[in-house]
């Protein structure tokens, strides 16, 4: 059975894909011979590419027709009772109220340590878990081994390393820091406003993404606002730009001294105050470029500055119809370049009439990635159950090998959903990508109908489950199963029904490597049949290799060899209890997984740390594991809340036991506290997991860590304690809030 997972995560990687209805369309396969005719998966996967193709617009008046078409044609559509879309302009979403969906989750990588820009005396330090080496990406904590800087309580703290004293703060009026980049002596404060993506950082903490009821569709604030404070640190913190855009902050990446930023923003156009379908009609048609494009507010140097964000020649758009999934005039996304060694300016952007659910960077190229869902509905009164989903993820790429404006170069499309950011990488040139598909997917080989794809049986459970601090029992412990995903039927007898249902298979996993052929991104290579009928939890890509982790049950661990891209195969599988969320390689062919113990049955138990051995891709192992029934961990979904610290082995994550007070600080050699909410610090002995300590903060969950020297750092909103690495003795406990 498939479990349903409440996210706790605050931040996101992972969108729900759009969900589109499409009506017309009669289902093929419900009168075809039984499936011998088997689609070519690569060609099927680019299929859409060339309507997803972008194109400048050459004046406002193109841009501003284009738009209002599209917009019209939503309105139509939102009517039908045939035809919904939730990538469309949905109830509210230009309006004057707006909330944000749950959050679902991202991932991160040992060899991806951003590059620091510390001064030579600096002692040695730890940086942000990130997903690339040399590329660094925004978070709540940053530190350059001499100061710590911290927004974890919305505000700007700067610590001394040294001596461990605030050495500065920081408030900006009206708003609440989210994030920070840092770069020599200047930082860069990001304020997300009403931001409705979910920006998880790490693991998924919860199964990929699951089509929704179009009118759960996402909102956004039409004015809401990003903002970007550039500041100061020779001295007292001081604020000397500040940047404030339409729309919600998505993600940004920093190569150094330069950040990328990425702005979502929604027209400015308030449809909820219209009375009815025509007063909304009007309001499009008398819609000026200054309706769809995203404003701006500059102040710096002195003045104050605000206008269009873009002009209209700097907008492109995908060559699909107007009102056409990928170009619904919904939503535009915005990248904007900042050189904090500079004064701050708007960001020379550059936009796209497009959306977006995620963010990856190399060091040479950015790359940003939305994906749509559309179901067929016939008009045949034969056919009953609607046609299978078709479920799409297009991807944008920009070059942003120099500091200049970035420069889109290539578009290209995958079947199936990303778990998260972190499905995506780089390597020789070519993107690889890792998705679910969805049942009845036509790039599943051998769709049939019913719930399973064609000769699947129903798994057999994995051995085990743990405790924490016990060996694994050779069976664990049966647990309730959660209840069943209406996406994934259970497999029974066939059912005799006079008209034909449309055909189904289950959920299926894919690799697909693409390669840049002009401004096309094409599918070379594909590897599938991965986790049928489950989903993605977590994927890392290292080098050559990747490691992908399904989950409904039981937790398949899967190796795959991508050294050949036109030909990328599978080459081994490991099935025990649970899933890891998020997948941290380390030295020797090993693999650290952070995510749940579960029942045979997919119940999940509490938090587990895994230690994997893929020296050998053909025989995964799992050779230590350590559980903490009923916990929970932010690592589970966001990858910044994990650290690894080479030097020792030593790996400090979050941890939430949500049923219980958390415990005061304790000294070493007394008895810890089973529950609560602490920093776990474990380390890495050999092929054992052995607990170090727990370190807590007065009335706070811990959310940063951080080693500088031969101590670690905690971070919460109401401060930071320092400890001894080797013990965790407390030194300083250092207020901020």
């Amino acid at each position: 059975m498939a479990m349903r997972i409440h996210d706790r995560s605050t931040r996101g990687a992972a969108a729900l894909p759009i969900f589109v209805l499409t009506a017309g369309l009669v289902v093929s396969g419900c009168t075809s011979s039984g499936g011998d005719s088997k689609p070519d998966p690569v060609r099927t996967a680019a299929a859409s590419d060339e309507t997803m193709r972008l194109t400048a617009f050459d004046s406002c008046g193109a841009l501003v027709d284009d738009f209002r078409a599209a917009a019209l044609r939503t309105l139509a559509d939102r009517k039908s009772p045939d035809t919904t879309k939730s990538d469309g302009i949905p109830p509210g979403a230009m309006a004057d109220a707006g909330e944000a969906p749950a959050a679902a989750p991202r991932a991160a990588a040992p060899p991806g340590l951003a590059e620091d820009k510390a001064a030579p005396t600096a002692p040695e330090h730890s940086t942000t878990n990130t997903q690339e080496r040399g590329v660094d990406e925004p978070d709540l904590v940053k530190t350059d081994g001499r100061r710590v800087l911290t927004v974890a309580d919305g505000r700007l703290s700067v610590v001394d390393a040294a001596t461990h004293r605030v050495s500065g703060t920081l408030e900006v009026p009206g708003a609440r820091a989210s994030d920070l980049l840092l770069f020599g002596d200047r930082a860069l404060l990001i304020l997300g406003g009403s931001s409705n993506l979910p920006k998880s950082k790490g693991g998924s903490g919860k199964m990929a993404p699951i089509p929704v009821d179009p009118g759960g569709s996402s909102r956004l604030l039409p004015d809401s606002r990003a903002r970007f404070v550039l500041v100061d640190l020779t001295a007292a913190p001081r604020v000397i730009g500040d940047l404030s855009v339409d729309g919600s902050y998505t993600d940004g990446r920093q190569i150094g001294s330069t950040a990328r930023i990425v702005v979502r923003s929604r027209p400015r156009l308030s449809l909820s105050s219209a009375t009815s379908p025509g007063k909304a009609k009007d309001l499009v048609q008398r819609s000026t470029a200054a309706d769809w494009l995203p404003q701006f507010t500059l102040a710096a140097n002195g003045r104050t500055d605000s206008g269009n964000l873009v002009g209209c020649d700097r907008v492109s758009r995908p060559q699909a119809k107007p009102g056409e999934p990928g170009h619904t005039g919904a939503a535009t996304l915005s990248v904007l370049s900042f050189d904090l060694t500079r004064d701050l300016d708007k960001g020379d952007p550059v936009t796209v009439a497009a959306d977006v659910d995620n963010v990856y960077a190399s060091e040479s190229n950015l790359y940003l990635a939305t994906t749509v869902m559309r179901r067929t509905v016939s008009k045949d009164a034969k056919v009953i159950g609607g046609g299978p989903p078709n479920t799409t993820t297009t991807i944008n790429q920009l070059d942003i090998s120099g500091k200049g404006t970035p420069k889109l170069v290539g578009t290209g499309a995958v079947s199936g959903a990303m778990v998260n950011e972190y499905a995506m990488s780089e390597h020789a040139g070519n993107l690889r990508v890792a998705t679910t598909l969805q049942p009845g997917d036509p790039t599943i080989p051998g769709t049939v109908p019913g719930g399973l794809p064609r000769n699947e049986t129903t798994r057999g459970s994995a051995p085990g489950s743990a405790a924490s601090g016990q060996a694994v029992p050779d069976a664990a412990p049966r647990g309730a199963i959660a209840p069943s995903d209406p996406t994934e039927a259970t497999p029974g007898p066939p059912r005799d029904v006079s008209p034909p249902i449309a055909p189904r298979t289950g959920t299926e996993s894919v690799v697909t490597v693409l390669a840049r052929s002009g401004d096309r991104l094409t599918p070379i290579g594909r590897v599938g049949g991965l986790g049928r009928t489950e989903r993605i939890m977590a994927v890392r890509f290292v080098g050559p290799l990747a490691y992908v982790v399904t989950f409904r049950q039981t937790d398949p661990l899967y190796t795959l060899d991508l050294s050949d891209p036109r030909n990328p195969r599978t080459v081994g599988e490991l099935k025990i209890n649970g899933y890891s969320a998020y997948l941290h390689p380390i030295a020797d062919g090993r693999l650290i997984g952070v995510g749940q113990d579960a029942t045979d049955g997919g119940r999940r138990l509490g938090t587990q740390v895994s230690l994997f051995d893929v020296s050998t891709l053909a025989d995964p192992t799992r050779i230590a594991q350590y559980a903490l029934p009923g916990a929970n961990s932010q690592a589970e979904q966001n990858a910044h809340a994990f650290l690894y610290w080479a030097k020792d082995g030593t790996v400090v994550v979050p941890v939430n036991d949500s049923y219980r007070a958390a415990q005061p600080q304790i000294a070493p050699g007394e008895k810890y506290p089973s529950a609560g909410a602490y920093a776990l610090v474990l380390r890495i002995q050999g092929s054992s997991i052995v607990e170090v300590g727990r370190v807590t903060h007065p009335g706070a969950n811990i959310q940063r860590s951080l080693v500088i020297g031969t101590d670690l750092w905690t971070v919460s909103a109401a401060g930071i304690s320092v400890d001894r690495l080797a013990d965790v003795r407390q030194v300083a406990w250092i207020p901020t809030a």
